[in-house]
């Protein structure tokens, strides 16, 4: 089974070097979803403070499959609280 690597940029870069085995393309889709949605979750005063961060999936090759990137867009009207 191929082995998919998630590397995330905040500003950091904090590269996966272990990976994850999974099956095929699409559950390395599902893993990245999940993945983000946990970061997210758990360091959301970050996510705040860098208005925008990213996830590359790689391959075994180091070829980028796909990328999910997120970022902060606040109207005029918002104040941080």
């Amino acid at each position: 089974m191929p082995r998919y690597f998630f590397h995330v940029q905040d500003g950091q870069d904090y590269p996966d070097r272990q990976g994850t085995v999974l099956a095929d393309l699409n559950a390395a889709r599902r893993e990245g979803v999940r993945y983000a949605a946990a970061l997210l979750a758990e360091h959301h005063e970050k996510f705040w403070d860098a208005g925008e961060w990213s996830m590359q999936v790689a391959n075994d090759q180091n070829m980028t499959l796909f990328q999910l990137t997120f970022f902060v867009t606040e109207s005029a009207g918002s104040s941080k609280s």
